[in-house]
C-alpha cells in the first residue's frame, strides 16, 4: 500500500513535533548472537552426521575391520523476502519539514522485514508454504524435545538444566517469550536472588540475563497457543548453539549481508517513487543436537 495521505499528516509537523513515537516495540536481541554465512548460488548444501564408524580391540595377527562414518545431504534453499514501498512526491515534497517521508517509510518497512524475519526462525513451515524456509519449530527432533509434563506446566529451573544438557557440545542462547522470562527471574528470587544471573556478553552493550551462563534472549514470536497432552495456550523455550560449524546460523545470498535497499524510480502511472527493500536469507542447522526444545510451558 502506497504512503497515504493521512499517514503522511500524522508525520508532519501539524500534527506532531520531529520524532517518530514507536507504537511496537521489538526486541531484537536475536540478531546480535545469530551469525550469518554467505550463499554462493541459490541453494546451501552440507553434510549432517548420520553415524559413526566402529572401531575394535584385536589380538595379535587379527585383521583390522574397516567402517565409515555416513552422512546426511541437507540443502537448504535462500528464500526471497521483499517488500516495495510507494509515496507520493507530493506529500514527499510538501510534507517532509520534520519527518522524512520517504526515510520514514523506508526504515518502518526494514523494521517490518526484521519481525518477518525474526518470526521465521521460530514458526517457518516450508511443508505449509514453500515460499519459506524452516524455522526452530520445523527443525527440533522429538529426541531433542522435552515435555515439561505429560499436559503441560509451569516452567521449572531443574527442567532448564536439562534442557541446556540437551545440548552436547554447549548452548549459545536460550531464547523464551517475555512472560516465560518474568517467570524464569520469578523463581530466581525466590531461590534467593537473580543478579548473580546477570553476564557481560560481547555481542551486547548491557548486561544480559543467563541460565548457567549461557544467556537468555526473548523472541515473543513464540508461538502462545501450543497444545500438550489436554494442556493448551502453552509455549517453548529452545536452547540454541550457534555457529557455522555444527549449530544453527543464518543465510544470505549476494554482496551484502541483511537488507538490501533499491532506488525503483518514478511508480509508471501515478507521481510516486518507488524504492524496493529485499533480502535474500535463509537458516540451517549443521546438527539436530545443536537445537533442544522445553514443550508445554504454561508460563506465556
Amino acid at each position: 500500500m502506497p504512503l497515504l495521505r493521512a499517514e503522511a499528516e500524522k508525520l508532519s509537523q501539524q500534527q506532531v513535533v520531529q520524532g517518530i513515537v514507536e507504537e511496537i516495540i521489538t526486541v531484537n536481541e536475536m540478531f546480535g548472537i545469530l551469525p550469518f554465512a554467505k550463499v554462493d548460488g541459490k541453494a546451501y548444501l552440507y553434510k549432517r552426521e548420520n553415524t559413526l564408524p566402529t572401531v575394535a580391540y584385536l589380538d595379535v595377527n587379527e585383521e583390522v575391520p574397516e567402517s565409515s562414518a555416513t552422512f546426511t545431504e541437507v540443502i537448504t534453499k535462500l528464500r526471497i523476502l521483499i517488500g516495495d514501498v510507494d509515496v507520493d512526491k507530493f506529500l514527499d515534497e510538501t510534507m517532509s519539514d520534520t519527518e522524512d517521508q520517504l526515510g520514514t517509510q523506508i526504515a518502518l518497512k526494514a523494521k517490518a522485514m526484521a519481525r518477518t524475519f525474526q518470526s521465521s526462525v521460530v514458526n517457518g513451515n516450508n511443508a505449509t508454504n514453500s515460499k519459506e524456509f524452516d524455522g526452530l519449530k520445523a527443525l527440533v527432533t522429538s529426541e531433542q524435545t522435552i515435555p515439561v509434563a505429560t499436559n503441560g506446566g509451569a516452567l521449572n529451573l531443574t527442567q532448564m538444566d536439562q534442557l541446556v544438557d540437551a545440548v552436547p557440545n554447549g548452548a549459545d542462547f536460550l531464547m523464551m517469550r517475555s512472560g516465560t522470562r518474568r517467570a524464569y527471574v520469578a523463581q530466581l528470587r525466590a531461590a534467593g536472588g537473580n543478579t548473580g544471573a546477570m553476564i557481560q556478553h560481547p555481542n551486547f552493550d548491557v548486561p544480559v540475563l543467563a541460565h548457567n551462563g549461557t544467556p537468555i534472549i526473548i523472541n515473543d514470536f513464540l508461538p502462545a497457543t501450543e497444545t500438550l497432552g489436554s494442556g493448551t495456550g502453552l509455549c517453548s523455550v529452545y536452547a540454541v548453539r550457534a555457529n557455522e560449524l555444527d549449530g544453527l546460523h543464518g543465510l544470505y545470498g549476494g554482496d551484502q549481508a541483511g537488507i538490501r535497499i533499491e532506488d525503483i524510480g518514478t511508480v509508471q502511472n501515478k507521481d510516486a517513487t518507488r524504492t524496493r527493500l529485499k533480502w535474500y536469507c535463509g537458516l540451517a542447522l549443521k546438527s539436530t543436537k545443536s537445537v533442544a526444545r522445553l514443550a508445554g510451558v504454561s508460563n506465556v
